[in-house]
């Protein structure tokens, strides 16, 4: 609807173009005075008819979108989902044999190979080639699935000229590769362990604290390259040990036992099944499934499950620890963290927790010091069993954060090497940040062979 202010002449004009003046008069004579005449402009046809054809434009365009996607999903080659490796619809990777010929071509060093999870939250398209253009098409490793590093790994530890291995994901990549590896080991007899690289690519990147990985990753990969050109210089490396979780009482998806740096029992692994929960309910929402499935997620979980659960104390479970190894410590913050050994066979600890985190790597995620006691002795791991009231820990997060909170009441410390942890039921289990299940006994077993080396650009 238009609206004009119409003058003393003008009327004749208007009447003449098929416009009238309200009440019926067809406004001839002269006019002493009219205020405002409202006039109703019709559309041209062809705008009705344009819209028309925009709106089918836009139809066929999404329709065609759809059935496009349903082809393409119907052609992909079926994957088996993990917590780590979540085969999405977007992984896509061409590995057409004129792409694998150009690649082959394009080797440029052969000491670094690059194993990217094009699932991790750092590896995006543009991470993926810049990376790529550093270490070379022929030694870049881009995986959807378990069974893609599986069969990189192959390749990679038959090749006697390749030194690293480079992680392109998080701390849940580096222990899947790190499973992996031992698995192919076992399967080809002329396979050889290759140092492992850490890139900051992940969402907690706690073993990237100890390895000294930047948040500049292209700067770290170009430097590593760079040192290794010459195939005659070892390896800056650090040698660490590696923690066997044995659980029992797990779903059958679950394997009998993995290798990791970091795992827990209790609260934090609470927080990742809350999470979880949170991401199975909105999977088929695609507004909330960009808004949730990301670091946000966690707090949204936190928030919404975990906090109302640890105000009514569900969180807090009864648990016996027993010491399966020749020697265990018990570090007493009442003597300066003085080192009291337990012999095998001994309970060193029994009663209720909210919490029971292993490590050993002292980082658990974000530069959180979980672990100060961690690399103490080599062989052993810091077991930290830890009762204290949500509202105490948030006051004192800061020491907490960075390793020197102590209360020989509230919070126990120990070095150990084999350890049986028995809970009262089913606890939420955890490592690396990837939710296991529910378990209702765990066997931790630390391998200090120094097998396991990570690359250090500390250069120590």
């Amino acid at each position: 609807m238009a609206t004009f202010v119409v003058s003393q002449g003008t009327i004749q004009g208007l009447t003449e173009t098929g416009l009238r003046v309200p009440g019926g008069s067809s406004a001839r004579g002269p006019c002493q005075l009219i205020p405002q005449v409202a006039v109703t402009r019709s559309r041209p046809a062809f705008h009705s008819q344009f819209h028309r054809l925009v709106g089918l434009s836009l139809f066929a365009t999404g329709f065609s979108r759809h059935i496009w996607r349903k082809a393409r999903k119907a052609a992909r080659v079926p994957r088996r989902e993990t917590a780590t490796w979540p085969s999405g619809e977007g992984c896509e990777v061409d590995v057409s044999e004129e792409l694998l010929e150009k690649a082959a071509s394009q080797v440029q060093q052969k000491s670094v190979a690059l194993i990217l999870n094009r699932n991790a939250k750092g590896v995006t398209r543009k991470v993926e080639h810049k990376l790529k253009d550093i270490v070379g098409a022929g030694r870049t490793f881009v995986c959807c699935s378990e069974q893609d590093a599986e069969d990189a790994l192959r390749e990679v530890m038959v090749d006697k000229a390749c030194k690293v291995v480079v992680c392109g994901g998080g701390d849940g990549t580096v222990t899947s590769l790190l499973n992996l590896i031992g698995k192919v080991r076992e399967a080809v007899p002329d396979a050889v362990s290759p140092t492992m690289c850490v890139l900051r690519l992940g969402t907690g990147n706690a073993l990237a604290y100890v390895t000294g990985a930047q948040k500049n990753f292209f700067g770290d990969l170009e430097h590593l390259v760079q040192e290794l050109s010459d195939e005659k210089k070892p390896v800056p490396e650090i040698p660490t040990s590696t923690i066997t979780v044995i659980p029992e009482g797990l779903p059958d998806d679950q394997p009998e036992s993995i290798s990791c740096f970091f795992a827990g029992l209790g609260y934090d692994a609470r927080m990742l099944q809350d999470y979880m929960w949170l991401r199975d309910k909105t999977k088929d929402s695609t507004v909330l499934r960009k808004l949730v499935h990301n670091p946000f997620g966690y707090v949204v979980a936190l928030l919404m499950r975990t906090l109302p659960a640890t105000m009514r104390g569900e969180h807090v479970f009864h648990v016996k620890v027993t010491n399966l190894a020749d020697k265990a410590y018990y570090m007493d913050s009442r003597r300066g963290d003085w080192a009291l050994k337990h012999e095998k066979d001994a309970v060193i600890y029994e009663g209720e927790v909210g919490i029971v985190s292993v490590g050993t790597v002292p980082f658990y995620g974000g530069g959180f010091r979980l672990f100060p006691f961690a690399g103490m002795r080599p062989g052993y791991a810091h077991l930290r069993l830890s009762h204290i009231h949500p509202a105490v820990a948030t006051f004192n997060i800061r020491h907490l954060w960075q390793g020197t909170y102590r209360d020989h009441e509230h919070v126990h410390d120990f070095l150990v090497k084999d350890v049986m942890l028995e809970v009262d039921r089913p606890t939420p289990l955890h490592h690396s940040g990837d939710f296991m299940g529910t378990a209702s006994k765990v066997r931790l077993k630390v391998n200090g062979d120094g097998e396991t080396r990570l690359v250090d650009f500390f250069g120590n």
